[in-house]
């Protein structure tokens, strides 16, 4: 015993020395058979009523959200970004949210969407003419150039 207390015991010798309690193994089984005799002289077990399944809520949970979440970068016009700032600085809410809260809000209200679709749709094509025109401009410059 006195040669125990002078080896020293580091964690994992003593991790290995220690009794660990002996768990059965669990019924892996996807119904659980009993036998005749138990189910004769097993008492009858109360019953659990479970409530029915609730409908699930239109809008998921904040933590669901934060599982959820996708990063995108977001490109504006300088004008329409400091108007955003603005407005999301002043109530205390984020360009990201407000967007969510405006395409929620467009799904439930058609007219809405639609003019917001017009908006956009027109607004695509001014950004892609002026991408045709730059890259024109660009080309006869490169080709001036050689």
């Amino acid at each position: 015993m006195a040669s125990e207390q002078n080896q020293p015991l580091d964690a994992n010798s003593r991790l290995k020395q220690r009794m660990r309690a002996t768990v059965p193994p669990r019924d892996t089984s996807v119904l659980k058979r009993q036998s005749k005799e138990e189910e004769a002289t097993a008492p009858e077990k109360e019953k659990l009523e479970y409530p029915q399944q609730r409908e699930l809520p239109k809008h998921p949970t904040a933590t669901e959200k934060e599982k959820k979440l996708v990063s995108f970068t977001l490109r504006v016009e300088d004008s329409v970004d400091k108007g955003l700032k603005a407005l999301c600085t002043q109530e205390n809410i984020t360009k990201e949210t407000f967007l969510e809260a405006a395409y929620l809000v467009c799904l439930e209200n058609e007219l809405l969407m639609q003019q917001v679709l017009e908006v956009a749709i027109a607004r695509r094509q001014e950004r892609r003419e002026t991408g045709i025109m730059r890259r024109a401009k660009s080309m006869t410059r490169y080709l001036q150039e050689n």
